[in-house]
């Protein structure tokens, strides 16, 4: 099970990286079918999606498992892959370029020292040029069938679910993933490769709206400010964030805290859903962040009716469901809850400089909202010579003095002697109290 999360979790990785890529090719799509009408913007499009895109997965997973030659062997061994053109190019290529890029790195670590003096960039090239064309005829003769033969009986088992009408059922599976910290997988592992394949013969896809779907999340968070009068000031900055900002991870910790509320996130994703099917709404593209205008962005004009029906449906049952699962502790907040106050300032200064990580999936989420707005709260408070980033959970790097992450997903963190700090929502810049009192001279050396 934890090898298979690792697994996961690096496809998702290399998927992250080319979303912009991914979005870019959405956009040419949904230019060259609207008032444009431009066959060039098409054609741009289709070589972005079918070419340049799985070659940069390529290069991507060849570097990361074998550094900048690994990555010149993963765009060769990619290239393979695209010559055949397959319909699973991109999970190929991104397998392709791991195995070169992996191969790649042990084989020159092991003949380097047995190279001849001033043979060494001619051993190089001619090391990667084969290793990169050997991983794609190993691809070819041997991955290709096996990825083709499961790409195409999961797409028609979710296109099956289409035809059937009970595409919507689907909620009960990636709502439950969703929390525990698996959206970014579902979303750009599962929904995107095959919602490409379903647009070589539809116009759109429903498949991108399942997971990114704000209007769960926003029901969840409204419910919160409905029923929690002394939360709404922070409630009311998680909407903008969630819907606008597109960062779902930011309400993971409310269903976490109390697991009923999974039920009405369930409940409205499949009402939105169902709304999505019965209007024929799809997107034209992956819409990355999940935010409500980057869906309206890769949705044709003649969907946007029915994409906003949904969105709004599944937010009004998710939160009529939340405040009524709620309304038994109206008053009686739990301790995390009860920590929104303003963070108190302590005159001894001890950190004089201190590089802090945040943390969250792939980093480029909520770790890296939060970051921007910890920059904000460190200008405000007079602290200086505090670097901050935001990384995955796998890229922590060794200079790192501090690390953040929600309570929720720390399980996830490698193990690590840095001083860690969890809070319960990365980007509710009231939890971080004990982080600033740290920083400011105060409080303990972080909590594991």
């Amino acid at each position: 099970m934890k090898l298979t999360g690792r697994i996961l979790k690096y496809y998702s990785r290399i998927i992250a990286e080319c979303i912009p890529l991914f979005v870019t090719a959405g956009l040419l799509s949904v230019f060259s079918a609207g008032a444009f009408q431009n066959k060039y913007l098409f054609e741009m499009s289709n070589i972005l999606s079918f070419l340049v895109i799985p070659v940069f997965m390529g290069y991507k997973a060849g570097t990361v498992c074998g550094g900048d030659a690994g990555g010149l062997a993963g765009t060769l061994a990619a290239s393979a892959v695209v010559m055949t053109e397959p319909a699973s190019a991109m999970i190929l290529s991104a397998i392709a370029g791991s195995l070169a890029g992996f191969f790649c790195r042990k084989g020159l670590d092991r003949i380097k020292n047995r190279i001849p003096a001033g043979f060494e960039m001619l051993f190089t090239n001619l090391y990667l040029a084969g290793l990169g064309l050997l991983a794609g005829v190993f691809t070819y003769y041997l991955m290709i069938p096996v990825a083709t033969w499961l790409i195409s009986f999961l797409g028609n088992g979710l296109f099956l679910m289409i035809e059937q009408g009970v595409i919507p059922l689907i909620s009960f599976l990636v709502e439950p993933l969703k929390i525990i910290f698996f959206n970014n997988w579902i979303n750009h592992g599962f929904f995107l490769p095959l919602g490409l394949e379903q647009l070589k013969v539809n116009s759109s896809s429903i498949l991108f709206l399942l997971e990114t779907n704000p209007g769960p999340g926003f029901g969840i968070l409204l419910a919160h400010a409905l029923i929690y009068k002394n939360m709404r000031k922070q409630m009311y900055s998680s909407l903008i964030i969630q819907s606008l900002g597109g960062i779902h991870e930011i309400y993971f910790p409310y269903v976490l805290s109390d697991i009923r509320l999974l039920a009405a996130a369930i409940a409205g994703s499949l009402a939105g859903n169902y709304c999505f099917m019965v209007t024929g709404s799809g997107l034209l593209g992956p819409a990355s962040p999940g935010s409500v205008l980057t869906i309206l962005i890769m949705a044709d004009k003649s969907h946007w009716l029915g994409v906003i029906m949904g969105i709004l449906i599944s937010a009004a049952v998710t939160c009529l469901l939340s405040c009524l699962i709620m309304s038994g502790k109206k008053g009686k907040l739990t301790a995390e809850e009860e920590n929104i106050q303003k963070d108190e300032g302590i005159q001894v200064r001890r950190i004089q400089h201190a590089k802090i990580y945040f943390v969250c999936d792939v980093g480029m989420g909520s770790s890296a909202m939060a970051g921007a707005l910890f920059k904000k709260r460190l200008m405000l408070e007079g602290l200086k010579g505090i670097e901050v980033f935001h990384v995955s959970a796998d890229r922590i790097p060794e200079d790192a003095d501090v690390i953040v992450c929600q309570k929720s997903f720390a399980r996830f963190l490698p193990e690590t002697n840095k001083p860690c700090f969890t809070v319960e929502n990365l980007t509710d810049m009231s939890g971080y109290r004990e982080l600033l009192n740290w920083l400011m001279g105060g409080g303990e050396d972080g909590k594991q």
